[in-house]
């Protein structure tokens, strides 16, 4: 029942608070645990890695740890453009004009949905799909890690009273990583992970 209701928010994806398990502005390397392997398919996948960001998506390249900050607030085609090369050709675009934030443009790939606004990159939304794997936040934490591990090396915030479910936050201030566990409970995997502006119905 708890999945059915995650699935039914990734088909709308809306406003959400955001994230911080990343490393500081201005910071131009991560220490941070190996980042799983990016899909195949695209054209850096083999050299550059996807980490969870509350600004953003960045992107990390593997033999020099250097990172690169795709921010909120980018054109879509470029934001499109950079994801496409690590993790390959997109799965669909789609629109909704309802959502709580005001109407939002979406691009798929995979597991992973881009939000747009004004032909602004504005917000993302990993959910339990294939290709989930691929993205985790510097504390190598993704879809799939339990609450108890998550823990072991971030905040977890519960949000209290709300209409998404077990839903949470990573870090604190203004850029935290939401989330959503499949149920209560210490051994509760994340089953979806977003930051930005999404468009959830709170």
């Amino acid at each position: 029942m708890r999945k059915l209701a995650v699935l039914a928010l990734m088909a709308m994806l809306a406003a959400c608070k955001p994230a911080a398990d990343k490393a500081a502005a201005g910071e131009d390397t991560v220490d941070a645990p190996p980042m799983p392997e990016a899909k195949a398919d695209g054209p850096d996948a083999a050299t550059t890695a996807i980490s969870l960001d509350g600004e953003g998506l960045r992107f990390i390249d593997k033999a020099s740890g250097k990172s690169s900050l795709l921010a909120f607030g980018i054109p879509r085609a470029q934001a499109e453009d950079v994801l496409a090369r690590v993790a390959g050709q997109l799965d669909d675009r789609s629109t909704n004009e309802e959502c709580g934030a005001g109407p939002m443009a979406f691009t798929r790939f995979d597991a992973m949905t881009l939000n747009f606004q004004g032909g602004k990159f504005v917000g993302w939304f990993l959910g339990n799909e294939n290709g989930a794997l691929e993205y985790s936040t510097p504390s190598g934490i993704g879809i799939g890690t339990t609450r108890a591990k998550a823990k072991e090396s971030v905040s977890i915030v519960d949000v209290e009273d709300s209409t998404l479910g077990e839903e949470f936050g990573i870090g604190s201030g203004d850029k935290v990583v939401g989330g959503m566990f499949a149920e209560p409970g210490e051994a509760a995997k994340i089953d979806a992970l977003f930051a930005g502006t999404n468009c959830f119905f709170r």
